[in-house]
């Protein structure tokens, strides 16, 4: 009996050891999970100095600007750069470049504030060396809004930004460096209508209220100059055409009323027709273009042409007739005056 008793015994000691090592093993796969994802969420630098995150941008294209809509569609290369000792290894069998999941490791958790549909084209992993020198990068693409400032429209020069914000640490936390940077081909950029100039990036402070606490954000910007060929043959050439029109009524005889009270007609129609056409282009803004003041301008000149044709009609019809050609002799002087002086303030003002 003393045999089979000590085998029992044996079997339960193992069994014991056997659970005790399984315990073991997941309470240290625990800690370990624990510990990485403390290192996830905290800072390298915790406690201690702000962690210097380093941010080149590069504009691979801007498609177009879309007035009307207020957003720009740009095509963009980012690569956002910084330290944590703690990835860092000194065994010598570990690849000297490593490629790990950003949601496996601490970052500074940046968005776009003015992103309006951008799509990330690339993996979002990040290379580790043997220093713990850690490298994400990203391509994306799509729509960013833009605060058009119109009022020199169509000569008006706008600012492109796109605005970096880390929606978790503040100024205090995190600082951007000096070697950030924003570069691009501006020669090659689509929007054959503009030209382009590249700024220095600016680190700002991000608050959604006057007094929050702020988060710390990065503005990369480009200047837009609008080319002004393309409204000259589609503004200004129609609008002259149609002055033109106005201006060729007074040179018909006075007596011909059918005539000149069409072609007067025609001015006002047409005026109305592509002035609204014309707006439409734009967004709906509570303040005045250049362009607006040309066609108000325009406009205003239109009326008092149809105004003194009807007054030289009157006059012809009730048999002073050389009073209505005097009249018209007049304005056919006057008009190409009004028509620069239209010109000269829709530039200057």
């Amino acid at each position: 009996m003393a045999a089979p008793e000590f085998a029992s015994v044996a079997m339960t000691k193992r069994f014991f050891s056997a659970l005790i090592l399984i315990f073991c093993s997941v309470a240290a796969q625990a800690q370990s999970a624990s510990a990485d994802g403390n290192q996830s969420a905290t800072r390298p630098n915790a406690g201690g100095e702000p962690d210097a995150i380093t941010m080149r941008l590069g504009v691979l294209d801007i498609a177009e600007i879309i007035d009307r809509e207020q957003v720009f569609v740009a095509d963009f290369f980012v690569e956002i750069s910084w330290h944590d000792p703690r990835l860092a290894v000194d065994s010598d069998v570990a690849a000297d470049l490593r490629t790990v999941g950003l949601n496996e490791i601490w970052n500074p958790r940046l968005t776009i504030v003015n992103n309006r549909g951008l799509d990330s084209l690339l993996p979002e992993v990040a290379t580790v060396d043997r220093q713990g020198n850690v490298i994400a990068r990203q391509r994306l693409a799509g729509r960013l809004a833009i605060d058009l400032e119109l009022h020199d429209f169509p000569f008006d020069r706008q600012r492109l930004t796109i605005e970096v914000v880390s929606y978790l640490y503040a100024p205090s936390e995190i600082v951007f460096s000096e070697d950030s940077e924003l570069v691009a081909r501006l020669d090659t950029l689509s929007g054959d209508a503009w030209t382009y100039d590249a700024l220095e990036p600016e680190s700002y402070v991000y608050r959604l209220r006057d007094g929050g606490r702020g988060a710390a954000g990065l503005l990369f910007a480009l200047t837009a100059e609008r080319g002004t060929e393309y409204y000259i043959f589609t503004l200004a050439l129609p609008m002259s055409l149609i002055l033109f029109l106005a201006w060729m009524v007074h040179w018909l005889p006075v007596d011909i009323v059918p005539a000149r009270t069409g072609m007067a007609s025609a001015t006002v129609f047409s005026l109305i027709a592509f002035g609204v056409s014309f707006r439409l282009t734009l967004p709906k803004i509570a303040y005045l273009t250049d362009a607006d003041r040309f066609v108000l301008y325009s406009t205003l000149l239109v009326l008092v042409s149809l105004a003194i044709t009807v007054i030289t009609i009157r006059r012809a019809s009730t048999g002073r007739k050389d009073a209505a050609e005097r009249l018209a002799r007049q304005t056919r002087r006057a008009f190409p005056f009004f028509y620069g002086l239209i010109v000269v303030l829709t530039v200057i003002t």
